[in-house]
């Protein structure tokens, strides 16, 4: 028998397969790094819903189903990511020999099947351990924190004199978590903190992170540690680390105010203004409990909720974003005169038209006579990234639409596969995650900017302020954006921008092509919503109400 003969008797060999989750972070780069890690592999993404979805038992059974060698999970940062041991014992009952972690950064964590499941007894026991006192220390903590605060009655903090043009503020920022450093809350972090210093303030910055475009020499970070077996328990320990580490950096230098993005879970505000004696004022983008119960299951939503009501109670002023959400904490008891409506922004410098797209659209090989329609997100629940989906499978191919989508998220592997032909034809093109400085420039690529955002699941009023619609806006481009919520009070209808009924795949779909078919129609939308963003949405005016806000306080304090 020749050789070629036995070869073709042998049975083909199984192509090894490596099942890809993503939990935070770029998916692009994710399956590159993959692909350098295991190079003959198949590699088959999952969405995160599979293995959060159902039963414990149902989401081995459906992952054994996957018959993968490998399961890797990709994070945004592994030192930050919770939960790391169960996952593991997920990729190991789902029968993979080998589990792995790793993170855009190069870090990776990788274990075989049989180590994980013979350590999983101890490890187990011990996370319930670590949980249970994580938990109990946090409860009594809370019950000082609740007491101490009802005491101070409806004026927390004092008013301290402070030289005209030099307000000294704390900006607290403590959310930790992967795929929490860049986007829209990045935006607005920035945004507020370069705004407040542009205004006359003098800013302390502390976190436990860097935050995409600002500088780390102007912050003081406090590392988080991935400890915890629940979200909640990485989340609550994490506070106390966080806590701990700032306290001591505001006593030792008292600003005028305190200034803290609502942060699940977080009480380290609170302990600063009571330390201090300086007022709280709360950035409160939303109620963390609704997102637990609705979006991002993070469990213990009755300890949530007090953790919530805390920050509330202690907060001199609380800024919201929407009418909406001013709405929402008037009818859960809070005083209408603490709340402040305080919209997000843009800074009309950066974003603004002739920054780079040329250069992009040379790179990305887009034609003159494509016309190229570009979103940014998070590729989130409410984000409308399904729609948009939809949307452009129902534009016809031999149009000379294209789409440049950026951003990643937990629905990111899901629009990835519903839209893979059009990537393969190269109709759409992803980014993935991208550095927050080049997000005009890839903006000012695109002749017309989508944003089809879609209303909250349980029939709430849609509460947000996308951060999007402001950036869209400054770029002067035509924009398509859904009429819900703020959307449609910030933008109008045939002058600003063309508005649809979110959920509509196809309306969506015909306001695009209506747009790329009228260059006179995109610049004269492009040109009044650039207008309106210089008059009346940059950060500068967000942060001067929050400095306004300050003043008004503390002349009614003394």
């Amino acid at each position: 028998m020749t050789k070629a003969e036995t070869q073709e008797k042998q049975p083909p060999q199984r192509t090894m397969k490596v099942a890809l989750v993503l939990l935070s972070g770029d998916g692009n780069l994710a399956e590159k790094q993959l692909a350098r890690q295991y190079p003959h592999a198949l590699i088959e993404p999952i969405s995160r819903a599979e293995i959060e979805t159902g039963s414990f038992a149902s989401r081995v059974a459906a992952l054994r189903r996957r018959r993968a060698n490998v399961f890797a999970f990709v994070t945004e940062r592994l030192a930050w990511q919770r939960r790391q041991d169960l996952f593991m014992l997920l990729g190991a009952l789902a029968g993979a020999q080998e589990v792995v972690i790793l993170d855009r950064h190069g870090a990776l964590r990788k274990e075989l099947r049989a180590d994980l499941l013979l350590r999983a007894p101890i490890r187990t026991g011990a996370e319930a351990i670590f949980g249970a006192r994580t938990i109990a220390r946090a409860r009594r903590e809370l019950r000082k924190l609740e007491a101490e605060v009802g005491r101070l009655g409806s004026h927390p903090g004092r008013s301290e004199d402070s030289t005209p043009g030099q307000t000294q503020i704390v900006y607290l920022r403590a959310t930790p978590g992967p795929g929490t450093q860049a986007g829209g809350a990045a935006s607005h972090i920035k945004g507020v903190t370069d705004a407040l210093i542009e205004v006359g303030a003098e800013v302390k910055f502390i976190s436990n992170d860097a935050i995409a475009g600002l500088e780390e020499t102007r912050m003081a970070i406090i590392r988080p540690e991935p400890l915890g077996g629940t979200r909640a328990v990485f989340e609550i320990h994490n506070n106390t680390i966080f806590t701990r580490g700032a306290i001591p950096l505001i006593v030792n230098d008292p600003p005028d105010f305190i200034y803290q993005r609502y942060a699940r879970f977080g009480w380290a505000g609170v302990v600063a203004g009571l330390r201090t004696g300086r007022p709280l004022f709360l950035e409160y983008n939303g109620s963390e409990v609704w997102v637990g119960r609705h979006w991002d299951h993070v469990g213990m939503l009755g300890l949530l909720a007090r953790y919530e009501r805390l920050n509330l109670a202690a907060a001199a002023r609380i800024f919201v974003v929407s009418d909406v959400e001013r709405r929402n904490l008037e009818r859960e008891g809070i005083a209408s005169g603490k709340i402040i409506v305080n919209p997000n922004g843009v800074d009309t410098n950066i974003f603004r038209p002739d920054v780079g797209g040329a250069r992009v659209r040379e790179e990305l090989a887009i034609g003159k006579a494509d016309i190229l329609v570009g979103f940014v997100g998070s590729f989130g629940p409410w984000h409308g990234v399904l729609t948009l989906a939809e949307a452009i499978k129902s534009i016809p191919a031999s149009s000379n639409v294209r789409f440049l989508l950026v951003g990643s998220g937990s629905l990111f592997a899901e629009v990835k596969q519903l839209l893979a032909a059009e990537e393969q034809a190269g109709r759409v093109i992803f980014t993935g995650t991208v550095d927050h400085e080049r997000v005009p420039a890839l903006l000012d690529a695109c002749d017309v900017l989508v944003s089809p955002h879609v209303p909250l699941a349980d029939g709430s009023e849609f509460f947000g302020s996308p951060t999007k619609i402001f950036e869209y806006m400054a770029m002067g481009k035509g924009i398509v954006a859904s009429r819900l919520g703020q959307i449609g009070d910030v933008l109008r209808d045939g002058d600003s921008a063309l508005l649809v009924e979110p959920g509509r795949a196809g309306e969506l779909g015909a306001a695009v092509v209506r747009l790329a078919d009228s260059r006179a129609l995109r610049e004269h939308l492009g040109a009044a919503a650039r207008q309106a963003a210089i008059e009346r949405h940059t950060w500068k005016r967000n942060a001067q109400n929050v400095l306004d806000a300050y003043h008004t306080w503390s002349e009614e304090a003394k």
